[in-house]
C-alpha cells in the first residue's frame, strides 16, 4: 500500500489548492488568510474558498493542513537553502505524508484485524486489498482531498477501540488519549465524520460500561483531553479568520451558488434522497456498487456474521456507520461531489465493509478474487487517469438509459485511450515511461512484494512432506 500510494499521484485543483493555500500561507508567512496563494499557479483555489473582512481564507476543516504545515516546515527550510525541491514536488511528498502514509497505516491495521477475525492470511490480504485498492480508497489516497484523511483516523481509532473489547485490561494512559486525538482530527478532517465519531463514541462507552477494569475516571477524561486538542485548533482558527468560535468557512463562501447550496438544511443537508441514494450505489455512472462490485460480497458475509453472535455487535456498528452515512449525504445538495468520478463524500464509511468481507464463506473464493480483479482494475483506471470527472452529466441520470454512460469508461478510460491522459507515476518520473508502459514498474514490484509477502505459505505448499 505505501507503494502504491507513492507510486500514483495526483494535482487536486481548486479542491486541494484550498487547503494547500493555508498549508503554504500558515508556513511560509505565519498567517491564516491565503490573500498570497489563492489565485496564484499552483495553488489557485478557483470558487473553493471563503472570503472575510478583506481576506481570503480556506473554507475546509483544518485537520490535513494542520499535519500538513508540520510536515511542510522541514521542507520549507530545505527549499530555502537549496532551491529546491519544486513546489510540484512538495505538493507530491505532502500528498504521500498527510494522506497516503495514513491510508496504509490504516489499511495494515485492517489486515491485522481481519488477520485476527479469519485466521486465514490470504484471505486478510484478499479482504484488506480489495477496499484499499478497489475501493475509492485508493484514487484519493494519492490526492489532496480530507476523504481519505479522515477515513484513516476513524478506522484507526476503530481498530483501538475494537481492542478494548477483544484484550481486556488496564490500558496506558496514552491509549486511551490516543484515540480521542484520532476521533478528534477526523472531526476537523471533515464535519460529516460526526456520525461516524457518535457511533464509534457509543461503541466505546458500550466497552467500558461492561468491563469493570475501564468503569474508572481516565476512561472519560482522556480521549476527551484528546479531542479537546484538535477541535481546539479548528476553533482558534474559526476566531482568528472569521470572527467566532463557531463561524466556519463554509458560513463565509464567495461563490455566491455554493453559499446558496450550504445554506439549505444543516450545512447543505437536507433529508435523504432516495434518487441520491439510487444514484450513489447501483448505477453504473458512479454507484460504488458498480465501481467496486466485490462491496456486494459484504450482503453475503453479513448473513454468515450474524450467524455467529460473538462479533455482532460490529456487525450492527458498521451496518449503522455505512447506512447512515450513505443516507445522510444523499441529501446533501452536491451528494456526487462536484467534479468526480463518484460520490465521494461516503469514503469515510467504505472501510467498514471489510468486516463482512471476512466473513464470505471460502468457497466464494473464486468469485471473491474475480470481483476485486474487476473492482482493482477500475481504481487503477481512476488512479491513472483523474478523480475530477465533471458533472454535466449529472442532470442527465433520470432521461438516459440505465447503462448509457459511466464516469470510469466513458471519461476516465477515454482520457487514457484516446487523449493519452496519463496522470504523473514514478513510472513516468524516474524512468521516462509514456502512457501504458508507466505501469509496468508498479506491477513487477507489486507482484514481487505479493510473492515475498506469500514466501512461507508457498514454500510449505511445495516442500516435500516427510512421512510420520
Amino acid at each position: 500500500m505505501l507503494f502504491t500510494f507513492a507510486f500514483f499521484y495526483q494535482d487536486p485543483s481548486v479542491n486541494g489548492g484550498s487547503r494547500i493555500s493555508l498549508i503554504f500561507s500558515a508556513v511560509q508567512e505565519g498567517r491564516l488568510s491565503i490573500d498570497d496563494y489563492y489565485n496564484k499557479p499552483g495553488t489557485i483555489t478557483g470558487n473553493d474558498n471563503a472570503y472575510y473582512n478583506g481576506h481570503y481564507y480556506s473554507d475546509k476543516a483544518i485537520g490535513p493542513a494542520v499535519i500538513g504545515a508540520i510536515f511542510y516546515e522541514p521542507l520549507y527550510r530545505i527549499q530555502q537553502i537549496f532551491h529546491h525541491p519544486s513546489e510540484n514536488t512538495v505538493k507530491m511528498i505532502l500528498t504521500f505524508l498527510v494522506i497516503g502514509l495514513p491510508s496504509a497505516i490504516a489499511g495494515t491495521l485492517m489486515f491485522i484485524l481481519c488477520l485476527y477475525l479469519s485466521g486465514d492470511r490470504f484471505r486478510s490480504y484478499l479482504v484488506t486489498l480489495s477496499i484499499t485498492l478497489g475501493t475509492l480508497y485508493l484514487p484519493y489516497s494519492i490526492t489532496f482531498f480530507s476523504h481519505q484523511f479522515t477515513s484513516s483516523f476513524l478506522f484507526c481509532a476503530f481498530f483501538m477501540i475494537f481492542f478494548l473489547k477483544e484484550k481486556p485490561g488496564k490500558r496506558r494512559g496514552w491509549y486511551l488519549f490516543l484515540i480521542g486525538l484520532l476521533l478528534g482530527f477526523a472531526l476537523i478532517g471533515e464535519y460529516p465524520a460526526a456520525i461516524i465519531i457518535l457511533a464509534l463514541g457509543i461503541y466505546y462507552l458500550s466497552i467500558i460500561w461492561r468491563n469493570k477494569d475501564y468503569r474508572h475516571w481516565r476512561s472519560l477524561i482522556l480521549p476527551l483531553l484528546g479531542a479537546i486538542i484538535p477541535i481546539g485548533l479548528q476553533l482558534i482558527n474559526n476566531q482568528l479568520s472569521f470572527g467566532g468560535l463557531f463561524s466556519i468557512g463554509y458560513d463565509n463562501l464567495q461563490y455566491q451558488q455554493y453559499s446558496a447550496g450550504m445554506s439549505q438544511g444543516i450545512a447543505g443537508v437536507g433529508w435523504p434522497n432516495l434518487n441520491a441514494l439510487y444514484y450513489m450505489t447501483v448505477h453504473p455512472t458512479m454507484g460504488v456498487f458498480w465501481q467496486s462490485p466485490v462491496l456486494l460480497l459484504a450482503f453475503v458475509g453479513a448473513g454468515f456474521m450474524f450467524a455467529r453472535r460473538r462479533y455482532r455487535e460490529e456487525a450492527i456498528l458498521a451496518i449503522c456507520i455505512i447506512c447512515s452515512y450513505f443516507l445522510v449525504l444523499s441529501g446533501y445538495y452536491m451528494w456526487w461531489g462536484g467534479y468526480s468520478v463518484g460520490p465521494r463524500h461516503i469514503i469515510p464509511a467504505l472501510p467498514y465493509f471489510f468486516i463482512f468481507l471476512v466473513f464470505v464463506p471460502k468457497k466464494l473464493n473464486w468469485p471473491f478474487v474475480g470481483l476485486a480483479l474487476i473492482s482493482f482494475g477500475q481504481m487503477i483506471i481512476v488512479a491513472a487517469s483523474t478523480t475530477q470527472v465533471p458533472d454535466k452529466m449529472i442532470p442527465l441520470l433520470g432521461s438516459i438509459g440505465y447503462f448509457g454512460y459511466s464516469n470510469i469508461y466513458n471519461y476516465c478510460l477515454r482520457q487514457l485511450t484516446f487523449y493519452g491522459n496519463f496522470n504523473q507515476n514514478l513510472g513516468r518520473i524516474i524512468l521516462h515511461l509514456s502512457t501504458w508502459y508507466s505501469f509496468i514498474p508498479y506491477f513487477v514490484v507489486v507482484a514481487g512484494l505479493t510473492f515475498f509477502f506469500f514466501w512461507n505459505e508457498l514454500m510449505h505448499l511445495f516442500r516435500p512432506q516427510r512421512l510420520a
